[in-house]
């Protein structure tokens, strides 16, 4: 079941909203995980107006599970990411925007009287995930590797005629 809510109402009233969301229940975060085991937890919570636009904080923490770069097997990871979003109400507006507008520390993302808050935390989620993980006691080089090839002796073709000049 899908959450969704009023993130420009969210933002004006100053309210929070929290949850957590099965990982099974995330099929793009389910493309980068090793199993559907885990859950992402969040909590929004609306700032009012920040610079002309409404704001909201998102934290968000989970438990997933990541393919293990060395042996390729689950390895539990712990991902969290926390940001300032300040919504506009269309794509043309959140471009139209001045770059200086664009600080580091908020993203302006584009908001709706129904807005899809697994979607976001979801997305979030994705973006947090580290690039490689290990398993402590994974050896470097250890995993699958190729079975080596059986390295056959060729005759050097020079040595014939090398044979003959003497």
């Amino acid at each position: 079941m899908t959450l969704y809510t009023d993130i420009f109402e969210l933002a004006r009233r100053e309210t929070t909203l929290e949850g957590e969301i099965p990982v099974k229940n995330l099929p793009q975060l389910l493309a980068f995980t090793a199993t559907d085991a885990g859950s992402i937890r969040f909590t929004v919570t609306g700032m009012g107006e920040r610079r002309g636009l409404p704001a909201a904080e998102l934290v968000m923490e989970g438990d997933v599970e990541l393919f293990c770069a060395r042996c390729n097997q689950p390895v539990p990871v712990e991902i969290g990411s926390e940001a300032v979003f300040r919504f506009a109400a269309s794509e043309e507006a959140a471009n139209a925007l001045p770059i200086e507008d664009d600080e580091e520390d908020e993203d302006v993302a584009v908001g709706s009287r129904h807005f899809d808050v697994e979607a976001w935390v979801e997305e979030e989620a994705i973006l947090s995930l580290p690039r490689m993980v290990f398993h402590d006691d994974c050896e470097e080089g250890g995993g699958w590797q190729d079975e080596p090839e059986e390295v056959v002796e060729k005759p050097n073709p020079f040595a014939a005629l090398a044979a003959l000049k003497k």
